[in-house]
């Protein structure tokens, strides 16, 4: 993973050299077991990259995300809420894409990987001490952790629809499909009980953790 990440963006800043292309973009995420994300403006930059022809080419750019929230996976328990959030992320693509040109409109179908690097990621305490909570079977419970959040990637791939207003300019839809995460490494504790009973505190290792991020992003933007 570690490999693939770093060919990413040495492959993302060879391209961003070369390129010819460019847009800017309005995508939101809406993510399994989280809350849907939005882009921060105007940081949002697609579409740079490369053609080889007319049917063929190599796109990246840049989203700059407010996360809202996001699942996790593997823990001691399963929890379909956000258990991170909120903060900002940033999302870098990195894809091949096969066009198909009609009158007036292009038909792109893309699929490639992506790097997701979460900025200042925090801990959604609320959620986290429910999940343990019914984990637990307890009334109440409190949690605190310290938390290493890493550099993530995954696979990502969808349709695009480029419509040309002219030569020059163009209105983009894509439709994406995102699966893949990044790791936390979580060690802490949390105590708890029933109410009326007695009060126990467990030490928690959570390393093996990892920051789901899986589901849909649409992207409207444009391309000059």
């Amino acid at each position: 993973m570690k490999l693939i990440l770093t060919l990413l963006f040495t492959i993302t800043i060879s391209i961003s050299n070369l390129s010819f292309g460019q847009g800017v973009s309005f995508s939101y995420l809406i993510p399994k077991n989280g809350y849907i994300s939005a882009p921060v403006s105007p940081f949002s930059l697609r579409g740079v990259g490369l053609s080889f022809g007319d049917y063929l080419g190599l796109e990246t750019g840049g989203t700059l995300y407010y996360m809202s929230g996001l699942g996790m996976t593997d823990l001691p328990f399963e929890y379909d809420k956000p258990l991170t959030g909120p903060n900002f992320s940033v999302l870098v693509p990195m894809q091949l894409y096969i066009k198909i040109p009609l009158k007036g409109v292009d038909i792109k179908f893309l699929g490639g990987g992506f790097a997701i690097w979460h900025l200042n990621p925090r801990i959604n305490y609320g959620n986290m001490d429910r999940a343990i909570r019914e984990f637990e079977g307890w009334d109440i419970v409190n949690s605190e952790f310290e938390e290493d959040f890493q550099i993530g990637g995954g696979i990502m791939g969808g349709i695009g629809f480029e419509f040309y207003v002219s030569k020059e300019f163009s209105i983009t839809l894509d439709v994406q499909y995102l699966k893949g995460g990044s790791t936390v490494d979580l060690v802490g504790s949390y105590s708890g009980g029933d109410i009326g009973g007695t009060i126990a505190s467990r030490a928690a290792d959570f390393s093996e953790a990892s920051v789901l991020l899986e589901g849909l992003e649409i992207s409207i933007g444009a391309n000059f």
